[in-house]
């Protein structure tokens, strides 16, 4: 009975993220109240705050299920100090970008994180969250490229903090449009062009 109860509780929790993604997504979270969360996933608002402390909760509950393999991500550059710094993060940045044109779910949050979410104070706990990911993000880059400029691989004159955030901006810039103008570019086959064109400018001549 318990191991039911507890997989009630996974499933209503699972419902209520989808209506508040799918809700946020097509109507921009400050116009989403809990109770059309409610409705839209079939439970009450009592519901909702067994499971979520509140509509911050909740949207940084959501942000959670698309983070995790974007850490792994970054955890891979990371893990292998050893390996060449642009191949690595050539690749994490192929991946991350591939993810996202493959992912409808990654779209979906991405697109509520980009262009759907008003920065109003009952959100700055979720906003806190995601800063806090961007700059792990930045940090591992500018790792990346310090080993980089052990090596005598990163273009004279740029520190590798500099790189990181171009980078990390120059990154940013591409999911944006993508997520507004999907048609314009074909992220699935010319990410790793993208990257390309970022990377080289970096790159030691």
């Amino acid at each position: 009975m318990a191991r039911r109860t507890k997989a009630e509780a996974e499933s209503t929790r699972a419902a209520i993220l989808d209506a508040a993604e799918l809700l946020f997504f097509e109507h921009g979270v400050s116009r989403t109240t809990l109770e059309k969360i409610a409705v839209a996933a079939g439970v009450t608002r009592g519901a909702i705050y067994w499971h979520f402390q509140n509509k911050a909760d909740l949207f940084n509950a959501m942000l959670e299920r698309v983070r995790l393999p974007f850490q792994h991500l970054l955890a891979a550059v990371d893990n292998n100090p050893a390996a060449d710094p642009f191949g690595q993060l050539h690749q994490l940045i192929s991946n991350g970008l591939r993810l996202i044109a493959s992912s409808e779910q990654h779209h979906r949050v991405l697109t509520i994180v980009f262009h759907r979410c008003e920065y109003i104070d009952e959100l700055n706990p979720a906003v806190n969250q995601q800063d806090k990911l961007d700059e792990q993000t930045v940090a591992v880059m500018q790792r990346a490229f310090e080993r980089a400029e052990q090596a005598g691989l990163l273009r004279a004159g740029v520190s590798p903090r500099l790189a990181a955030i171009a980078l990390h901006m120059y990154i940013g810039g591409i999911i944006s449009h993508f997520l507004l103008k999907p048609q314009q570019c074909d992220l699935m086959q010319h990410a790793p062009a993208l990257i390309d064109a970022m990377l080289l400018g970096l790159q030691q001549a």
